[in-house]
């Protein structure tokens, strides 16, 4: 090993121990062992329209949070994962942009993964229910 490399190598070493990411894996399900799915639909499907996002507690949101993340909608940091449903055609890419990009600035400054998918996954919500 080259001498010079040392003091290269301590540094990011260093660094890697000190540095903390951004984002860390969370999971929202806890200890639970799956979620039944006639459960989670229902959960999705009777969602009210005059909820107040403020009045729901924790542990409901980080409920739908394992809900989404167990279908694959989120991934453990909370990003919304679409493409397998932009690919099937089963959303509408182009038309769903501005809603999906509105939900996430409205929500981009929340840091806490239950509050942030739940907030964001109520925003996509009351636009799809605006539309019935």
């Amino acid at each position: 090993m080259s001498v010079e490399l040392v003091p290269k190598l301590f540094c990011l070493i260093f660094l890697l121990g000190v540095t903390k990411p951004a984002f860390s894996f969370f999971d929202p399900c806890g200890n639970r062992n799956g979620i039944k799915v006639e459960e989670a639909y229902a959960v999705m499907e009777n969602w009210p329209r005059n909820l107040q996002v403020d009045r729901v507690n924790r542990t409901h949101k980080c409920y739908v949070s394992c809900i989404l993340w167990y279908f694959g909608i989120i991934d453990s940091l909370g990003n919304l994962r679409l493409d397998e449903y932009f690919d099937l055609g089963i959303i509408d890419e182009y038309v769903f942009a501005p809603t999906l990009y509105r939900c996430i600035y409205q929500y981009r400054v929340e840091s806490d993964l239950c509050e942030r998918t739940f907030g964001l996954f109520h925003c996509l919500r009351l636009e799809k229910l605006a539309t019935i």
